[in-house]
């Protein structure tokens, strides 16, 4: 497998996103430069997952996309409890896309933890329903790649690699708070994968955590 070809699922964005044109969300970007935590982070991550504010200010202007819109409760639970995701999409079974090519994805969501007890709710309450977790702590090295979309066989998404706490905050989380930037370099970027392509027990158990 050629990981050079892959994209590596690594922007800062509930995947994917439909841009939009330039100017037609004019909502305040303020709560993301008055982060001091990551607990911010995430009220800020679910408010704009409910259209309440802009994205972030490394985001493109946009919303989820209509594939991600019945994640959103959960989403917004995620997010609220301290779990701030930054990339998810539903599993679905092969599909023919507009190109002609047939489409699979697996069920996945990533982002990033700063509460220990949180974090081990989401892994055992994860792992008991078989979800794949992708755990790296600061100064942690990449996980081999779990593909999580294919076009006719061919992987165009993966998650698993990071370029490094460091590089991937300084990219993924410009113009928040200076202060939520410093605790995030302390936290912990999980990822939770179905590994059964097409099918959404991701959801369901992810929901058991927050909700616990």
């Amino acid at each position: 497998m050629d990981v050079a070809a892959i994209e590596l699922v690594t922007s800062t964005s509930q995947r994917p996103l439909k841009a939009r044109q330039q100017g037609e969300i004019r909502m305040s970007r303020r709560p993301w430069k008055d982060a001091r935590t990551v607990a911010d982070l995430g009220n800020a991550m679910a408010d704009w997952l409910e259209g309440r504010i802009a994205p972030c200010p490394s985001f493109c202007d946009g919303g989820p996309d209509d594939e991600t819109r019945h994640l959103i409760p959960t989403l917004v639970a995620c997010n609220r409890a301290g779990y701030v995701t930054t990339c998810s999409q539903p599993g679905h079974l092969p599909t023919r896309g507009c190109d002609g090519r047939t489409y699979r994805q697996r069920a996945f969501v990533k982002g990033w933890i700063s509460d220990t007890h949180l974090l081990n709710r989401i892994r055992a309450h994860a792992k008991r329903s078989g979800i794949t977790v992708i755990a790296i702590r600061p100064g942690g090295s990449s996980h081999p790649t779990v593909p999580v979309t294919e076009a006719d066989g061919e992987v165009c998404a993966a998650v698993g690699f990071t370029p490094g706490h460091r590089r991937l905050i300084a990219s993924d989380w410009r113009g928040v708070g200076s202060n939520a930037v410093r605790e995030l370099r302390t936290a912990t970027q999980i990822a939770l994968v179905d590994p059964e392509w097409g099918r959404d027990t991701l959801w369901s158990a992810l929901a058991r955590a927050v909700y616990h």
